[in-house]
This record gives structure tokens, C-alpha cells and sequence, in this order.
């Protein structure tokens, strides 16, 4: 009954008692919405600003939602971006509208509030009454002379003079659970606002610390030696374990590559015994192995061939794309900050950037199927004996076996060779 009793006052507002007076009428709808009826006197032309975005503390606005307004009598509307202006001609006219956004989860309640306020002349006698599911537990108003529960459960509040500029801060609170909270808080359009922790920042800043503890796991992974496998080296059929040459061996394992490959190369008669070129190029050498042929350093060619076969990294991509993703976030930041907020996913992406830039540093040159590889080639046990496997021990690290191929003539050769400038 009483809830039937605030429904028909709602639809029948009474009239203003008093010259410039106003009677509210607020109705809090099971979907949380806010109903507001006002019946208003107006002896001169009056304005009044409804804000819809007020400051919450902590460089964060409360904001609400108004829709389905509506003026009988004689009056009109102006939406703004956060404010709605109702400007009213003199005589009675009554506002309708309805907000949403202003019930607040504060853990053992719900808090309703509302402000009236904006009126640009003096109200004589503002009175306001509350009607909710449930009674209320509570009741404040800042600027009310007077504020409580009547007998028929309604809320009323009460003021005798309401100044231009002057405000009526209403909070009601409800049992938890009436009806669903609806209460938006974003950051303040200030430049402190912008920074400011909000939720979604929180679960940002939360999945940044999961990937920064990921990133550094696997960067731990990435660096540690895992134990030997077995080398995979065969005599008859010849092969090697993926396909790998003795200067890749070399190059992955620190030696010179220079030295391995032209080894290669004169157990394959391709150089001589005097380090100089005993047969020409074909379809059967490489790049790198071509540029050792012809006396050129073979590195950059080689450690091209790497990267293309999946061993090595490409140098530097990680650090310069840690740069990029800093660079999009500062750009980020500032956009952010001069316009919607949230600020600090800028930075976050910025300290992403960052962290991915200095972790390049510490990133092994090689990639999982490199390590993969350098594992096989950490154990030579199974290495074949036989001149054309006297490169690949060079490249281990091993003795070389004893062939008929003159190394020791051969390494002397080819010092001499290198020291020789080409003509």
C-alpha cells in the first residue's frame, strides 16, 4: 500500500504551496533507475542546470545518465555533453525525467543520491520526497533544514529558502540487495584525473605484472642449458644432425667460422693445400662458403644463412620492436591524457616497451630450435672418423683425427693467406 501511495503521488505531483516554490517527487525503480517529478513556480523566467557529471574525490566524477525528459507547461530543454539546461517561462510547470547512475554499492547498503540544484533565482520552499522498494536506513541531505522517514515510509526532505547557486545533496540509504547498483565513476577530465587508478587500470596494471612474471620465466627458460642429446652424425650415409654445416657448428659454438669453413672446403677440393682456389664455385656451395672461397669475411653471409634456417634470431628485432611498442605508448599516454583518461594504459604499454627492450639484451642469439641444435652439438661423441669429418671436430672443439689431410700445413697456408691483402 505504501508503495502504491508513492506511485500515485508520482503521477500527480502536488503543486507549489508558495510563490517560487518546488515540490520533487524521486522514485527509485526496481532496475535501479531514479524517476523525478517536479513541480515548479516560476514568478520570472528561470533556468536550471542539471549536472550530470559531479566530482566523487580522488580526481574521479560521478556521472549520470538523464533520459525521457519531459516539460508540461511552458518551458524548454538544452542537452550538453554533461549538463542539461531547463530554461522555464513564468507560471507552473512540471519536469519529468528519469537518471540513471545514481545508486552506489557501499558494501552493507546501497546510498541513493541526488542533488537538486542549478536554479538561477531563489526557490522559497523546495520539499522532496523518496520512495523506494524498501524503506531506508538511512538519510542525509546537505543543505536540507529538514530530513527523515514519515509515517507512510517515505522519505521527505525540506528547505525554506534555496539561494541561486545554492545545492541540496540528498543520500538515502537502502538495505543491500533493493535493487541493483548502477553507480559509474570515471576519471576526472583534469590532468590528475587522468592518472587516476581506476578499475579497468587496476586489471591492466594486473595483467602487466602477470606478463612481465611470464616474460622473465621464459627468458630464465630460454637461458638455461639443457642436458646433451645425442649429436646425430652418421659415417655411411654421411649426414649431419639438421643439416648443419661446420660452420654453422662454429658459429654457435663461438670459433672462428673462417677457419672450419675453408677447412670444409679443402677436404671438398675446393681449396688447395696453399689455402688458394682449386676449383671454382658451384651449385653445391652456399653464400658464406662462397665469400670463404673467394678470401671475403663470410660472417654477415653466414649468420644470415642462420636466421633463414631457424637457428639464429634476427639481431636486434626484439630491442627495436621494445622501442616501437615505447614510443606508441607515450604517444598513447599523452592522447589519453588530454582526452578520455585512463592515462596509465599509456603507460603501462610504455613500460612494456621498455621492459621488452632491456630483456632483448639479455635474449639468447639463439632461437628454441637453435638451442635444440647446440644441445646435439654439445656431445660429439658420435662423431665418425675420416678426413671429412676433420672440419666438424675443428668446429667442436675435439682433436682432430688423424687423416691424410695436412691440417697443420693447411692452418698455415691459410693464416698466410689471410694476412696477404688481396691484390
Amino acid at each position: 500500500m505504501r508503495w502504491l501511495c508513492a506511485a500515485l503521488v508520482l503521477i500527480t505531483p502536488p503543486l507549489p504551496a508558495l510563490p517560487n516554490g518546488a515540490e520533487i517527487e524521486m522514485r527509485l525503480q526496481p532496475d535501479g533507475s531514479l524517476s523525478v517529478v517536479e513541480a515548479v513556480d516560476v514568478q520570472h523566467r528561470t533556468t536550471r542546470t542539471i549536472r550530470l557529471r559531479v566530482p566523487s574525490g580522488d580526481h574521479r566524477d560521478r556521472v549520470h545518465t538523464l533520459r525521457d525528459l519531459a516539460i508540461e507547461g511552458s518551458g524548454s530543454a538544452e542537452r550538453r555533453a554533461d549538463a542539461v539546461t531547463v530554461t522555464l517561462n513564468p507560471g507552473t510547470a512540471i519536469l519529468r525525467y528519469t537518471v540513471d547512475g545514481a545508486v552506489r554499492d557501499a558494501g552493507d547498503r546501497l546510498e541513493v543520491t541526488w542533488t537538486l540544484a542549478g536554479w538561477d533565482t531563489a526557490r522559497t520552499l523546495v520539499r522532496a520526497s523518496f520512495a523506494a522498494p524498501r524503506i531506508a536506513i538511512g538519510v542525509r541531505c546537505t543543505g536540507c533544514t529538514a530530513a527523515q522517514n514519515d509515517q507512510t515510509g517515505l522519505t521527505r526532505f525540506a528547505v525554506q529558502r534555496l539561494e541561486p547557486g545554492q545545492t541540496l545533496d540528498i543520500a538515502v540509504d537502502l538495505p543491500a540487495g533493493t535493487v541493483s547498483a548502477n553507480a559509474r565513476i570515471q576519471p576526472a577530465k583534469t590532468l590528475a584525473g587522468a592518472f587516476a587508478l581506476t578499475a579497468p587500470v587496476a586489471t591492466a596494471w594486473a595483467a602487466f605484472g602477470l606478463l612481465l612474471l611470464a616474460g622473465a620465466v621464459s627468458l630464465l627458460l630460454a637461458r638455461r642449458e639443457g642436458r646433451p642429446l645425442p649429436s646425430g652424425f652418421t659415417a655411411e650415409p654421411f649426414a649431419t644432425p639438421d643439416g648443419v654445416l661446420p660452420g654453422h657448428i662454429a658459429l654457435l659454438r663461438g670459433a672462428d667460422p673462417v677457419v672450419v669453413t675453408a677447412v670444409d672446403l679443402a677436404i671438398r677440393g675446393y681449396l688447395g693445400p696453399d689455402a688458394g682456389p682449386a676449383h671454382p664455385p658451384d651449385d653445391r656451395l652456399t653464400g658464406f662458403e662462397r665469400r670463404v672461397l673467394a678470401g671475403d669475411d663470410p660472417r654477415q653471409d653466414l649468420e644470415a644463412d642462420a636466421i633463414r634456417r631457424g637457428w639464429l634470431r634476427p639481431p636486434g628485432r626484439a630491442r627495436r620492436a621494445g622501442i616501437r611498442i615505447t614510443c606508441y605508448g607515450l604517444f598513447l599516454t599523452i592522447v589519453l591524457a588530454l582526452t578520455a583518461g585512463y592515462a596509465q594504459l599509456g603507460v603501462i604499454l610504455t613500460l612494456t616497451g621498455l621492459a621488452l627492450a632491456l630483456a632483448a639484451r639479455h635474449l639468447p642469439d639463439r632461437t628454441s630450435r637453435g638451442r635444440t641444435l647446440a644441445r646435439r652439438l654439445r656431445d660429439p661423441a658420435e662423431l665418425p672418423t675420416g678426413d671429412r669429418f676433420v672440419p666438424y671436430a675443428l668446429a667442436l672443439g675435439r682433436p682432430a683425427p688423424d687423416t691424410a689431410f695436412a691440417l697443420g700445413e693447411f692452418l698455415v697456408a691459410l693464416q698466410d693467406r689471410r694476412r696477404t691483402p688481396a691484390p
